[in-house]
């Protein structure tokens, strides 16, 4: 690609005796982001890209940025927002704003400019000149400033800077004696951990060791006593209050003069973020298993179609005894029953019609109730359903079993510990926060365990999950969504008490929606 020459300011010479500038561009167009680098590699300048905020907030972190140029609208993210927390982290980068209209953002006060990409890259190269230089002129001033007997001249003034930064950085770093007794803990490690450093000091390191990890501290020792280094050991350590974290470690030896002395350890919390991995692992197999479902559902049919068209001619035979026709009733109504769970599970994974329209719930629930029949019965679960409205809700019909599916499962899963009782109920009802709003109200109840109060908040959250490795953290997640698709919405209530225990979930559905263009929302 061929970029036209872009005559250069007077300024821009001082990129020959100045170290080059790095800039770092985010867009989440990817055209325009290459553009954008080729005109500014042009005119002397190191780009670092990012396609999206959370992207943008890891480079900004890792390097050395002198600049950042950023589009406002990143997705579901804005450009404004990224630079407010980049400006948190970083108050001293300069940061320009682009969008491709012509009145400034919300919010565009934390950034230091704002530019119309209708502006053109000369105002764009220009601003980012003025700003870059502006900046490392600020941070020469502010240096030569400081006293000369304050700066880093002597080795205490080093060591006091570093003990600065180890305070303040954002992952947890301590130190231990090569017996593993923890000499130094910063404020990091304290919000990581639990420990207040006064009550850690000079405790062994094992108080982090889940008890089946011991081992591992005696090698990690062990390694460090010969000066090798252990570098981003993923494991799991146990924080005050007793719950576990997933976390990676870099440990390294320290050494005084030839020998080494004790140990440092940079270590930082990564239980989120592997849990949105096994989250998405997760998702992918459900994806698959959906997939294959409705694969080998429509291929059933088939076979199904042919023992149901023999069994009918079986039954117009009239050489059969009475014993007989009874043993060929029982086939047919259990035949039935299969090719109605096969049409259910066909009907929840197959995608719908181009376009909404009417259904009944109290349909919808009855076909997608075959489905958990079996574990229902299992269970010595009593379904009762109560169909007090048969308003039409227009709807993609496979989206609403996938709620409907969610719920009864969860319900499900919470009884199978304690509780025998599931409860549907439908009715008319109106918006609770737009009473005008007129609708369906759709209660499903179980009086199982009920939701312990300290996991209800994140109950909607993707990933979060109170199950174990037993749930993906998607199904509430995505069954909000495809509510609030609808112009409707979700809530729940949960009880702990022994013997009044139990949850109950409520979804609104406006019998009306507004019109809106909908596409089926995809798990």
């Amino acid at each position: 690609m061929s970029i036209p020459e872009t005559p250069r300011s007077g300024g821009c010479a001082a990129f020959a005796t100045s170290p080059p500038y790095l800039v770092l561009c985010v867009d989440d167009e990817p055209s325009g982001l290459k553009l954008r680098q080729l005109i500014l590699e042009h005119n002397g300048y190191l780009v670092s890209t990012a396609k999206t905020a959370s992207e943008a907030l890891e480079i900004f972190k890792s390097k050395e940025i002198d600049i950042v140029v950023t589009d406002h609208l990143l997705g579901r993210e804005t450009g404004t927002a990224t630079a407010k927390e980049m400006k948190r982290l970083k108050p001293q980068v300069p940061i320009i704003v682009l969008s491709g209209a012509t009145d400034a953002p919300d919010g565009i006060e934390v950034a230091d400019a704002f530019l119309s990409k209708a502006e053109g890259p000369e105002c764009l190269l220009a601003k980012i000149h003025e700003l870059a230089v502006q900046a490392r002129t600020t941070i020469a001033r502010s240096i030569a400033e400081i006293p000369k007997e304050s700066r880093l001249s002597t080795p205490s003034a080093t060591l006091q800077l570093l003990a600065a930064i180890v305070e303040s950085s954002d992952d947890a770093i301590f130190s231990k004696t090569l017996d593993g007794l923890i000499m130094t803990w910063n404020k990091a490690a304290e919000s990581m951990y639990g420990y207040q450093a006064a009550e850690i000091i000079g405790k062994n390191v094992s108080i982090l060791q889940p008890s089946d990890r011991l081992g591992e501290l005696t090698d990690m020792l062990e390694r460090l006593r010969s000066g090798q280094k252990v570098d981003q050991f993923e494991t799991t350590r146990v924080a005050k209050d007793g719950h576990l974290l997933t976390v990676s470690l870099t440990i390294s030896p320290i050494w005084d003069g030839g020998g080494v002395v004790g140990a440092s350890t940079i270590a930082r919390d990564i239980t989120l973020s592997k849990l949105a991995e096994r989250s998405l692992q997760n998702s992918e197999k459900l994806a698959i298993a959906g997939r294959m479902a409705a694969t080998l559902t429509h291929e059933i049919n088939n076979p199904l179609e042919a023992v149901t068209n023999a069994l009918y001619l079986l039954s117009e035979s009239s050489s059969l005894d009475e014993s007989a026709r009874q043993f060929l009733a029982s086939a047919q109504t259990e035949l039935a029953s299969i090719r109605q769970i096969a049409t259910a599970t066909l009907g929840l994974h197959r995608g719908d019609a181009d376009c909404p329209h009417p259904v009944r719930v109290s349909e919808l629930f009855d076909s997608v109730f075959p489905i958990y029949g079996r574990k229902l019965r299992a269970l010595g679960i009593a379904v009762e359903t109560r169909y007090e409205s048969d308003s039409l809700v227009t709807v993609f019909p496979g989206e609403l079993k996938q709620v409907f599916s969610n719920l009864i499962v969860n319900a499900v899963d919470a009884l199978e510990n304690s509780g025998d009782r599931l409860c549907v109920h439908v009715f008319s009802s109106s918006d609770r926060m737009k009473p005008t709003q007129k609708g369906l109200r759709i209660t499903l109840s179980d009086n199982g365990s009920g939701i312990p109060k300290e996991k209800r908040k994140q109950i909607f959250e993707p990933f979060h999950t109170t199950k174990g490795d037993k749930g993906t953290g998607i199904g509430l997640w995505v069954s909000l969504g495809i509510v609030k698709k609808y112009g409707g919405s979700m809530r729940f209530r949960s009880v702990v008490k022994p013997g009044h225990s139990g949850t109950t979930f409520s979804v609104f559905l406006p019998i009306e929606p507004e019109p809106t263009k909908m596409t089926p929302m995809v798990a």
